[in-house]
């Protein structure tokens, strides 16, 4: 168990570990994202996930149902509001839940191909080395972020609890069937279903998160690297030449000899920058292909969170608003390093020292550009990029329609 535990470590950074450690996660939710993963779950995992999964649909969606359209309604707009916001904050965790299940096999189909390209790197290459180095920036992120969620749920249980009296994290949310809620037994029990349908939602949600951007930063490691690989090509087959031009023979050749040995050096380094090129533009369309009804769903659902927390009041919401922009700035962010590293590529592929090439080598590198040109993109189905400026105009977007709400209901 220890040993498992310890590869959770950023000394763990090649691919094929980073995977283990996201299928050990997902793993507790019975989820396989793996073809040749030999752990079975254990049969308490198939007791407690649908056990906490029901009981997660009980209080998120039956019981928000319940208050907001006949509990509360429209004669309690600003309660309505709270309730709305934190059942479609929390709503997000059984999409991704029910997404993985449903496209089990296509999963581990787009995973397999993933494991597959990262097989072709050639171990304790400057290639590999740098590889495993972008990796272990993107492990840090995903476990930053695993973390930030984790305590951010962990603060939503225990606060009630740290108040003196009896009391919960969201006061307006009363659970049907269980009032008067603050008298026994119903405060106990209460109690322990916010508990699992919390914890459940938190870790769920995180937990196929990661997995996205593992899976993403996997593309943006890759792009990073053949980058560094581009601007050493040219100094590569001047070294390489170095190394060899004591086996020539004929010295009278030597000039027309050099010329030859370091274009063939650099069509080979080149044919193999192409393939894994093409191989992550392949990878990464099958990944956008797989999670554009997600990404397109989840979306609509956080920027409508957003207007009703901001309509609920930022004293009943404080805990839901950041974990609804996290949840957003995650996504960007995964998108946005990987526009990055795209654009990268396309400046590394210019400054290549293409001029010293012969012509069928120059040949490649144009074409080389006029692919790095078409930038590598993480799409909300198919209708908008994810980065940067997609999250302020959703934020500015939900702000104006929040200011328009209130001025109508005011």
């Amino acid at each position: 168990m220890w040993a498992q535990l310890k590869k959770f470590g950023l000394d763990y950074d090649d691919f094929p570990t980073i995977m283990e450690n996201v299928s050990l996660l997902l793993w507790v939710l019975t989820i396989n994202i793996q073809r040749k993963w030999t752990q079975r779950v254990h049969l308490i995992f198939y007791l407690t996930t649908p056990i906490a999964f029901f009981t997660y649909l009980y209080v998120y969606l039956f019981t928000t149902i319940w208050l907001v359209f006949f509990k509360y309604g429209k004669k309690d707009i600003e309660a309505s509001s709270v309730i709305l916001a934190i059942g479609l904050n929390s709503i997000i965790s059984a999409t991704k839940f029910l997404f993985m299940k449903l496209y089990a096999n296509e999963i581990k189909n787009t995973v397999h191909d993933f494991l597959q390209c990262d097989s072709q790197v050639v171990p304790n290459t400057r290639f590999a080395k740098n590889l495993r180095k972008n990796l272990r920036v993107v492990k840090k992120r995903s476990l930053l972020i695993w973390i930030t969620f984790a305590a951010n749920g962990l603060i939503y249980l225990i606060l009630p609890l740290a108040t003196p009296g009896r009391h919960f994290t969201i006061e307006l949310f009363l659970l049907y069937g269980l009032e008067p809620m603050f008298e026994s037994p119903n405060y106990e029990i209460a109690t322990v279903i916010f508990t699992i349908s919390s914890g459940f939602a938190v870790y769920s949600m995180v937990g196929i998160a990661v997995y996205v951007l593992v899976i993403v930063g996997y593309n943006e490691a890759q792009m990073y690297t053949l980058s560094e690989e581009l601007r050493n090509l040219w100094n590569d087959s001047r070294k390489f030449y170095n190394h060899n031009k004591h086996k020539i023979s004929d010295k009278r050749q030597a000039v027309y000899m050099k010329e030859q040995i370091m274009n063939e050096f650099i069509r080979i380094r080149l044919k193999d920058i192409i393939r894994f090129h093409i191989a992550n533009i392949n990878l990464l369309r099958e990944l956008n292909q797989e999670l554009r009804p997600l990404l397109a769903l989840e979306y609509t659902l956080l920027v409508i969170a957003i207007i009703a927390e901001l309509l609920g009041g930022l004293e009943h919401t404080y805990l839901a608003l950041p974990y609804t922009i996290v949840q957003m700035l995650m996504d960007c962010l995964a998108g946005q390093r990987l526009i990055d590293a795209s654009d990268d590529f396309e400046r590394s592929v210019y400054s290549c020292q293409w001029e010293h090439f012969n012509t069928s080598n120059q040949k490649t590198v144009f074409l080389m550009l006029m692919m790095s040109e078409k930038t590598l993109i993480l799409s909300t189905g198919g209708f908008a990029t994810l980065n940067y400026q997609f999250l302020m105009a959703i934020l500015k977007t939900s702000y104006s329609t929040y200011t328009t709400l209130k001025s109508t209901v005011n």
